[in-house]
């Protein structure tokens, strides 16, 4: 008598684990990406931090050297960002006025700054330009 042994189906290749992405390094050189960049979205002096904006800032993490946001958490942290409350792309006559200005420091100043590309600001990194 001849047992009848049904072979196992072959799995489906869908089924089966998939090779993960492999990581490509950018090609080219830091300056060569922030030149790319820099076609992409203007040089910094473009967006208006030019030499008048860099001694502004000076003088702003001088006289408030604490990261604004988490002073309103009652945490001491060093400033190295200073931000314009109202974004230079919606108010450029706000560029260079103190009162338009907080200090803070890079973890929190990113973070704002992505929230203001979340909610739709004109002229923000990662959207168009009108």
């Amino acid at each position: 008598m001849h047992s009848s042994h049904a072979t196992p189906a072959e799995p489906c290749r869908s089924e089966l684990p998939y090779r993960p992405p492999v990581h490509q390094p950018a090609i080219g050189s830091v300056a060569q990406r922030r030149a790319q960049l820099d076609r992409w979205r203007g040089s910094a002096a473009s967006r208006g931090y030019d030499a008048a904006w860099r001694e502004l800032r000076l003088s702003k993490l001088k006289a408030d050297p604490l990261c604004w946001w988490c002073l309103q958490k009652g945490v001491l942290t060093p400033a190295n960002t200073v931000d314009h409350i109202q974004p230079i792309a919606e108010r450029p006559d706000l560029r260079l006025v103190w009162a338009n200005l907080r200090s803070g420091c890079k973890p929190c100043h990113d973070a704002h700054t992505a929230r203001q590309i979340a909610a739709g600001h004109r002229g923000m990194r990662g959207r168009i330009r009108s």
